[in-house]
């Protein structure tokens, strides 16, 4: 049925609000970060002012205390999802094709890491990385990271791989193929798409996560957002800094999905029209 004018004009008007109302929030760090501190939070508030990147040259290049942060950040979140991969591939297809006890346990388990605020870890793995010496390195920030990235990833695979037809990886076992085989050569081609998306969320949950570094990193290993939190001290509040490297922190992910965003849409419909 064919909507009437009115209709189209109400949807489309709350598409826009939506629309505002998630980027409003980014331009306001965007303006943020190339206006005049001084106008920050001036009152009454100033609109119109003259752009610079001094907020961005301070940052990221004189001095650039916030470039070594950004590399950090890509080397433990790319870390994280590599070894996040293999692991979470591995279990989820051993959940979708085998008869296990206590399958649905296991489910709730992962559920129920993921669910749990990544906070009441921070204790025991610290004991645990102090114990192995292995506080303010990288090793250990993406080896703790797998706590949040294998509970979402095993989920999201599991959903994937049930919608591969079980019947080729029987036809491929009638051929002497074994469940690795199958593994390789059937179920990772057919879940592409859903390994692509899997592992967009995975960087993005360690891309995003400050509660680990926080505790588990140095001044040397040091990522971004944990960076982003010098800019409060006792003697002000630097909202441009802030803003500017918030801006930063935004930039690889926005990048990823725009650069995989068709993977997305292949992930998410993945198993929709069966023939």
């Amino acid at each position: 049925m064919a909507l009437k004018t009115y209709e189209k004009i109400l949807i489309y008007l709350a598409w826009i609000a939506v629309l505002l109302f998630f980027l409003t929030p980014i331009a306001w760090f965007w303006a943020l970060a190339l206006r005049p501190q001084a106008t920050a939070f001036a009152m009454p508030p100033v609109f119109f002012f003259q752009p610079h990147l001094d907020a961005f040259r301070y940052t990221f290049l004189d001095p650039g205390v916030n470039a070594p942060q950004l590399r950090n950040s890509l080397i433990v979140a790319l870390g994280a999802t590599l070894l996040n991969l293999p692991f979470a591939m591995a279990a989820a297809y051993a959940l979708s094709r085998f008869r296990l006890r206590g399958k649905r346990f296991f489910m709730l388990w992962y559920l129920s890491l993921l669910m749990a605020p990544p906070v009441v870890y921070l204790i025991p793995y610290f004991i645990l990385m102090s114990r192995l010496r292995l506080t303010g390195t990288y090793f250990s920030m993406v080896l703790i990271l797998q706590t949040l990235t294998i509970p979402m990833s095993v989920w999201l695979l599991k959903s994937f791989i049930d919608e591969v037809p079980v019947e080729l990886e029987e036809a491929a076992a009638v051929d002497g193929a074994n469940w690795f085989v199958r593994l390789v050569k059937i179920a990772l081609p057919l879940t592409l798409p859903g390994i692509v998306v899997t592992s967009m969320f995975a960087f993005v949950f360690s891309w995003n996560n400050v509660v680990f570094p926080l505790v588990l990193s140095n001044q040397r290993t040091m990522t971004l957002p944990v960076g982003t939190m010098n800019y409060f001290a006792t003697a002000g509040i630097t909202w441009n800094y802030i803003a500017a490297t918030s801006v930063m922190a935004m930039i690889p992910p926005m990048i990823i999905f725009l650069l995989l965003g068709r993977y997305i849409v292949r992930g998410l419909t993945f198993g929709a029209v069966k023939g």
